[in-house]
This record gives structure tokens, C-alpha cells and sequence, in this order.
């Protein structure tokens, strides 16, 4: 499965298939996981995020089905410890680890053919934190 923009995708599909290979293509939106049950923007996104980040033999077996996204739900919502950060030092470390996970997963990309869903759980943890830094 992938996650991204229509164009971050695009781009992963034109290195992952060729160009008359046929498939199929299922999406699923923001307002799609919203649409399951009562959820804030970011819970959306990080449960968007982790759809996309489900293996391949994963969905073909279970599906992504409203019981999934509950599950998924469920885990946001449990207990988190909260720290204080001052905003500058995250940003700094934000960015180098979304670099170093970028570079991990390009070459992982090449060796394999597809991307680590330890990378883009990473990857889709820092996007989180870039737009919290951002608002």
C-alpha cells in the first residue's frame, strides 16, 4: 500500500509498475476515515498514514474494513506521556531525521523495490510533527 499526495504517489507508482501493467486501485480519503467515526484532523491523517503503510500480503488478506480503522483508532487514543520541547530544537530534529529517513528509504527503494513500513511509519511521524510545527 502507499500514502501520500496524488503526486508523491504518482511518482511511486512510475518507479514501482510498468507503464501497461494493469491493477487496481482502491483510496481512501481523509473524509473517507471521518466519515467511520467522530475523529480530529490529525487522527485522520496518522490513521491514512498507517493504511498506507500495510503491507502488501496484509491488505490482500484482511482488507482495510471500518473495524481496521476503529482498531487503528483505538491505538491513537491510548495514553501518551507529553513532554515539552522547545519548538526550534524539534524542527532541527524533525528535518534531520526526515532526511536520513528520505536517503534509507530511496535506497531501500532501489535494492527491494518497495519502501520498509518501519521507514514510512517514521516518515509519516515526522509529517505529523512538521505540521504541528507548522500551526
Amino acid at each position: 500500500m502507499m500514502y501520500g499526495t496524488r503526486k508523491e504517489l504518482n511518482q511511486l507508482m512510475k518507479r514501482a509498475f510498468g507503464r501497461d501493467e494493469k491493477m487496481a486501485l482502491l483510496v481512501w480519503t481523509r473524509e473517507d476515515v471521518k466519515a467511520v467515526e467522530t475523529m480530529t484532523e490529525a487522527e485522520a491523517e496518522a490513521i491514512l498514514c498507517a493504511i498506507g503503510n500495510i503491507g502488501l500480503g496484509d491488505h490482500q488478506e484482511e482488507g482495510v474494513l471500518f473495524r481496521s480503522i476503529h482498531e487503528l483508532l483505538a491505538g491513537l487514543r491510548t495514553e501518551t506521556r507529553m513532554v515539552q520541547v522547545p519548538s526550534d530544537l524539534l524542527a532541527r530534529i524533525t528535518e534531520t531525521t526526515r532526511r536520513a529517513l528520505s536517503a534509507g528509504d530511496a535506497q531501500a527503494w532501489e535494492l527491494a523495490r518497495h519502501s520498509f513500513p518501519s521507514v514510512n511509519d517514521a516518515l509519516c511521524d515526522v509529517a505529523w510533527l512538521e505540521k504541528q510545527l507548522a500551526a
